[in-house]
């Protein structure tokens, strides 16, 4: 750990704002030049300041996990160049997963060398979700690719801009292969319009402190980060926490199901992440290195460093990242396809250390770091990238995020999820606008409403997801992809939290919707008539036509906590506001409602000592109380570990609590049809399983664990390094 107290800290963080405030003007630029509505309105991009070694200075806060893309693509250039001169005016693009430089083909990279006056001082780093990248996949999903030559170009580190100029022979090439030429290019342009900005506006700043202080002040905000970083690492206790999280794909004729697996070790102020996976698979869910170490930053940008710890390079410092073996689904090797990578192993890496991490917080003697408990919302939203031919025959891309912007969000430890939270790592991610959409594509838009049930049931609710339909309008047919990343494994509750409902994606064909509108009729799902074939969730050919339905739904929250400890008056409240069913308050919560929708105090009384009854297949012989912290179940003593509710024993010290504890192992699908909600079965094996654990002696709910058939329980907590 460095120590960093010799220095002024206004000057030094008025410094610092002044770096965020260049790379918020790059990411403001951005969404000012595109013609792209993935750019100027989801604010699918990222922007960047490093130095010249490739260190982090700053970092907007749109899209987080390219955290990992840009010092990984930065680290290529200067790689690339070796000896070779830094010249102004030049720029590269890149956009190879395999080299870290993107999390997969359609975040394609701008990096350019910032100078102060001919002193070469860093580097400016754009990176946009372009429209098309070509391939057989639109906007870079291809579901059918079976390697990664069918997913689209791939740019190792390449000159593509000299003295300030879009070589045009590169230009040439790239309009050639993908499918809406003027987006994809004036994407490029973009790009280079904010490396414009960042050169312009760092000259400022370093024209106010002078090259020497400006490059003194840098090194003095990465300690700070990092010893602030550091300082909360050392509130964990040292040990190794260990976590499972599972990879679905079902495009290809075989429904797989393949593990992640990793060993969260801490020691000291130091954090290690082990990984191993399965062996990768000849579908685009394969993870490379970019792809892990930008989503690891996620996760320990939202719990240990929410909003109050700059990012820059001291983020990295503390962190240690191992990926196993090659030539699996978190270390892949070409051919590997990787195009869907970042939201399917990437998510699996993220829920990975979420859930290892709430091992290790629960055990912390610091209130604020137990604090931080909190269920996971990082499920998955559907993309259906669709390419055809839009009004007057100009060719289009159909790429709506509303499923991703709208994934319901975990439980917290003292409120519920977030409704539309998205993933953890689109803080600045945006819902677009009906009506941009709309104009922009031949499409019509049906619905866009908040998913009843989608939250998992708990002491805090998880939050609500959203679901979407269009119609194909003015157009006679559109194809590409239907793409869910996570369909059978919904987020996983916390300390006796129940998980959220999955998303899905369908199609529904032939349908009357045309006639309906020309009647001047309200379309409403009632209403649709049509064919609705069982796709699986990812399919690479999918073909749409005039008047036929799309419906996208994002995955909901997970709960946190005990839903029986839940206050019956809020779970009435969200009945009434149509947020849960009846059935959802009475399957889940234990809460009975009168005819007129309030609570029936006596009854719900009764049906939660039934409930609890049933958990533990017997009467409890001991009362069942609050937690003290909301989330944490398990408490970790002298003699071993202990029931948070009742004080009851379940393990000495070194064994598994799970196995004092009374077990329930279901279908995930089966228990989230009790509670009125939805996760897709699978066809072609046994289906992932939800063990739910309950406190034998006050029959408190401890905690769950989603897993294949024929898993092994979550391995226990080892203390010491």
């Amino acid at each position: 750990m460095t120590t960093t107290t010799e220095h002024d800290p206004v000057a030094v963080e008025i410094h610092r704002k002044a770096l965020e405030n260049i790379v918020n003007e790059m990411a403001i630029t951005l969404t000012r030049t595109s013609g792209s509505p993935v750019v100027y309105e989801v604010q699918d991009f990222a922007t960047a300041l490093l130095d010249r070694a490739g260190e982090h200075l700053a970092m907007s806060s749109t899209l987080v996990f390219h955290a990992g893309s840009s010092l990984m693509g930065t680290r290529l250039v200067i790689e690339t160049l070796g000896d070779g001169e830094v010249r102004k005016g030049d720029g590269w693009i890149l956009n190879d997963p395999f080299e870290g430089g993107a999390l997969h083909q359609a975040d394609v990279a701008i990096i350019t060398p910032t100078f102060y006056g001919d002193e070469h001082i860093g580097w400016a780093f754009s990176n946009v979700h372009v429209a098309d990248i070509g391939g057989s996949g639109v906007s870079g999903f291809a579901p059918s690719a079976t390697s990664v030559y069918e997913e689209g170009l791939r740019f190792p580190a390449t000159r593509i801009i000299e003295n300030g100029v879009l070589d045009p022979n590169w230009e040439r090439y790239i309009a050639n292969n993908v499918r809406v030429a003027p987006l994809v290019l004036n994407d490029l342009r973009s790009m280079m319009a904010a490396s414009n900005v960042a050169q312009e506006k760092l000259s400022a700043v370093v024209d106010r402190y002078g090259s020497e202080r400006f490059r003194e002040y840098c090194e003095i905000n990465k300690s700070l980060t990092e010893d602030t970083l550091r300082s909360r690492i050392e509130l964990i206790p040292d040990g190794t926490y260990h976590c499972r999280e599972m990879v679905e794909y079902d495009g290809q004729g075989t429904d797989e199901v393949l593990d992640v697996t990793l060993a969260l070790t801490i020691e000291g102020s130091q954090m290690r992440l082990d990984f191993e996976g399965d062996d990768q698979i000849t579908a685009l869910i394969n993870g490379t290195t970019g792809v892990a170490h930008g989503w690891a930053m996620v996760a320990l940008l939202t719990t240990l460093a929410y909003g109050d710890v700059p990012f820059n390079a001291g983020m990295w410092r503390p962190i240690t990242i191992g990926l196993g073996r090659s030539g699996t689904i978190v270390n892949a090797e070409p051919p590997a396809p990787v195009s869907g990578a970042h939201g399917t192993a990437g998510l699996a890496i993220l829920r990975a250390i979420k859930g290892a991490l709430n091992q290790a917080f629960s055990l912390s003697t610091d209130a604020t770091i137990r604090s931080r408990v909190g269920a996971v919302g990082d499920t998955s939203g559907p993309l259906t990238p669709l390419a055809g031919v839009g009004r007057g025959g100009i060719p289009v891309v159909v790429f709506f995020m509303d499923a991703v912007a709208g994934i319901g969000g975990g439980a917290q430890s003292s409120f519920d999820g977030q409704d539309l939270y998205g993933s953890s790592t689109t803080l600045g991610v945006s819902l677009a606008s009906i009506e941009t959409n709309e104009g922009n594509n031949p499409a019509l838009y049906l619905w866009r409403r908040l998913v009843k049930n989608s939250g998992g049931p708990g002491l805090y609710r998880g939050g609500q997801s959203l679901e979407t339909a269009f119609s194909l309008y003015d157009t006679d047919l559109v194809q590409g992809a239907l793409t869910m990343a996570v369909a059978q494994e919904p987020a996983n509750g916390v300390g006796g939290g129940l998980p959220g409902g999955n998303g899905l994606v369908k199609a529904i064909h032939g349908t009357n919707v045309q006639e309906r509108l020309a009647a001047r009729q309200q379309t409403l799902e009632a209403t649709i008539e049509g064919t609705t074939p069982d796709y699986p969730s990812n399919v690479g050919h999918f073909v749409a036509r005039l008047g036929d339905v799309v419906i996208m739904r994002g995955g909901g929250g997970a709960g946190l906590g005990d839903p029986l400890l839940r206050d019956p008056e809020l779970v009435a409240r969200d009945v009434a506001d149509l947020y849960i069913t009846r059935q959802n308050a009475s399957a889940g919560y234990g809460v009975a409602l009168t005819d007129a929708g309030s609570v029936d105090v006596a009854a719900t009384a009764s049906l939660r000592e039934k409930i609890r009854r049933e958990r533990i297949d017997g009467e409890p012989s001991l009362p069942q109380r609050a937690p003290v912290d909301a989330g944490i179940a398990m408490v970790e003593n002298a003699e071993g570990w202990s029931c948070a509710s009742c004080d009851s024993q379940l393990a000495v010290l070194g064994e598994n609590w799970r196995a004092g504890a009374v077990r329930r192992t279901t279908p995930a699908f089966e228990r989230l049809a009790e509670l009125d909600m939805w996760t897709r079965p699978r066809k072609e094996a046994e289906s992932i399983r939800l063990t739910e654990y309950f406190c034998p002696s006050c029959a408190a709910a401890l905690g769950t664990d989603l897993h294949q058939a024929d898993a092994e329980p979550t391995p226990a907590v080892s203390s010491g390094v």
